[in-house]
């Protein structure tokens, strides 16, 4: 499986704290069968605390620990951007980083309880610029408010939906996972990833479980398409 949203890395925003707990996480991943991560970290930290070398660097480090381990994972480069009117401009100067320097960005939407125009106008931007969004969580954003239609509408203008795996294990409350299941139902959902942001208590990784709801409820088809196809096409962006 492929993991397109995660917090492992340590000391860069509200995952975990130390280096020794990111190399729990990803052992915990690869006992998972994850054999790639997206490292995810908030773009607004990131660039407030000038941490964008130490993202590359634990990269690097986590990579030489897996090969070192032989934990059979690999982990990549990329970041959650929340979107605002700076965000395509950054992500065309390679300050706000896309999914493995590829042509898909992780996109944040705005927590807010209605969408305004500028949101539509920033996902077009990007978009006109050649970047294509993946939006992260919408089963969790109260702009989004269980209204599938406009996932789907959103969906028909180019955009792709991660939902996270929590979501469907029922985590994020009942109303969240029976949203998630609606979108599961309809078949909105491109990829869902773990959000993982620590090694163990509610926010760790649990993406195996989730595999195995969807392969009970929708089949080995629809497993393998949004936890290993799609995840692997937008992270190698063919």
């Amino acid at each position: 499986m492929i993991d397109l949203h995660n917090h492992l890395l340590s000391g860069l925003d509200d995952g975990p704290k130390t280096f020794s707990e990111s190399k729990i996480i990803l052992e915990k991943s690869s006992k998972q069968g994850i054999n790639r991560i997206l490292a995810t970290p908030h773009r607004k930290d990131v660039l407030e605390n000038q941490a964008s070398q130490s993202l590359i660097d634990q990269v690097e480090l986590l990579n030489q620990y897996s090969i070192q381990s032989e934990l059979n994972i690999e982990v990549y480069v990329g970041m959650e951007n929340h979107l605002d009117t700076t965000l395509c401009e950054l992500a065309m100067k390679g300050i706000a980083f896309t999914i493995n320097y590829g042509s898909y960005i992780l996109v944040e939407p705005p927590y807010t309880d209605n969408f305004d125009d500028d949101f539509y106008f920033q996902l077009k931007e990007l978009q006109a610029n050649g970047l294509i969004p993946l939006i992260a969580h919408p089963e969790r954003m109260k702009g989004f408010d269980n209204n599938p239609n406009l996932i789907e509408t959103l969906k028909n203008h180019g955009n792709l939906m991660q939902i996270t795996s929590g979501s469907v294990l029922g985590k994020f409350g009942a109303e969240v996972k029976t949203f998630s299941n609606e979108l599961l139902d309809l078949d909105l959902v491109d990829v869902i990833a773990s959000d993982t942001h620590m090694s163990t208590g509610k926010r760790e990784q649990d993406l195996i479980d989730a595999y195995e709801c969807v392969l009970f409820e929708y089949g080995k088809d629809r497993a393998e398409k949004i936890f290993k196809k799609l995840p692997e096409m937008l992270l190698f962006g063919n």
